[in-house]
């Protein structure tokens, strides 16, 4: 199974379930806003996807200090939690994890190509 984590306002968010509704893709949905994400699983977020998981575009990043920035950056993932528990926008949005049939995906980001080629073969 899958899990999509996000934000469900988030545009790009709306376009990777619409991928995922419009192609057959069962998942399950994880709400920052509504859940709060577990350290563990934000560690294997940074083990997996590195610095990427930091959305460094979005409003919330541009809004914290200098220190702030540079902790999200460290990838010391404990201080990076401590920010994040509390600012779950800053992650990039959405995150897929799971399997499809013995397939393992982890996705970052919404990339129509990317989706296309992980969830449109046979």
């Amino acid at each position: 199974m899958l899990t999509i984590y996000g934000i469900k306002n988030c545009n790009t968010m709306k376009k990777a379930f619409d991928f995922l509704n419009a192609h057959g893709v069962a998942y399950e949905f994880f709400d920052y806003k509504k859940q709060v994400l577990s350290q563990d699983k934000f560690d294997d977020f940074v083990q997996i996807f590195g610095s990427q998981v930091i959305n460094k575009q979005g409003t919330t990043y541009r809004k914290f200090d200098d220190n702030t920035k540079a902790t999200l950056e460290t990838c010391n993932t404990s201080a990076m939690y401590e920010i994040i528990k509390d600012n779950p926008s800053v992650l990039k949005r959405p995150i897929v994890l799971g399997k499809i049939g013995n397939a393992d995906v982890a996705l970052i980001g919404f990339d129509e190509q990317k989706y296309t080629q992980t969830f449109t073969q046979s």
